[in-house]
């Protein structure tokens, strides 16, 4: 056995592992996203910077596959899951995640959410009409991009119900101390409450299909 297959990371193929580590994620409760169609161009309005060509593989699903979808958003591919019943989970790696400031509007007739996380860090949002009607982001650093410690809109109802309210603490020296403890776990929580994490189960997948994103 060479050293490469030694140190190469074994996997379930389940789609909770698209959680293990960092994680860019948006839910939208439908599907199909781009109208299924081939090759589709989105742009967000308000900045030139942010447009992709969105180009479909030749990919058929027959089988869930941890380490294709992962080495895929590694080279800027997005992988979407669409669950039954359910709707659509929409992976990007960090530098791409600006996709889905273009999807929020392009959905906006849907309650849509968005998470990412790694160990330390994690960015929620709660979209509305296309527009953001809670966010909470500590200092979240993933492929060199650090976002900044923030929290928009009133306290969401998984705050209310648990008493726990996030803040950004203005005086903290640090920005990884403006709000702290909001890493994966919290994350993680959040999903459950507002997707569920039961359906992190390859039998509810319906299918998955994956775009090149050319910038």
């Amino acid at each position: 056995m060479g050293l490469l297959n030694m140190f190469k990371k074994k996997y379930k193929n389940e789609l909770i592992e698209l959680f293990d580590n960092n994680f860019n994620v948006m839910f939208i409760p439908t599907y199909p996203i781009f109208n299924n169609e081939d090759k589709i161009k989105l742009k967000y309005p308000y900045y030139n910077a942010n447009k992709y060509t969105c180009i479909k593989e030749d990919y058929v699903f027959h089988h869930f596959d941890t380490q294709y979808y992962t080495k895929g958003m590694k080279e800027g591919k997005c992988v979407i899951v669409e669950i039954n019943d359910l709707g659509s989970l929409i992976f990007t790696n960090h530098v791409n995640s600006d996709l889905f400031l273009i999807l929020q509007r392009d959905y906006r007739d849907y309650t849509n959410f968005v998470f990412e996380g790694n160990r330390t860090d994690g960015y929620f949002k709660i979209l509305e009409d296309g527009k953001i009607r809670r966010k909470i982001a500590s200092h979240l650093k993933m492929e060199g991009i650090h976002n900044n410690p923030e929290t928009r809109g009133k306290p969401c109802e998984y705050e209310i119900t648990h008493q726990k309210i996030w803040k950004v603490d203005h005086k903290a020296k640090y920005m990884d101390d403006m709000i702290k403890g909001f890493n994966k776990k919290e994350i993680m929580k959040l999903f459950d409450y507002y997707v569920g994490l039961e359906y992190l189960d390859n039998s509810k997948i319906n299918t998955i299909k994956i775009y090149r994103l050319e910038i």
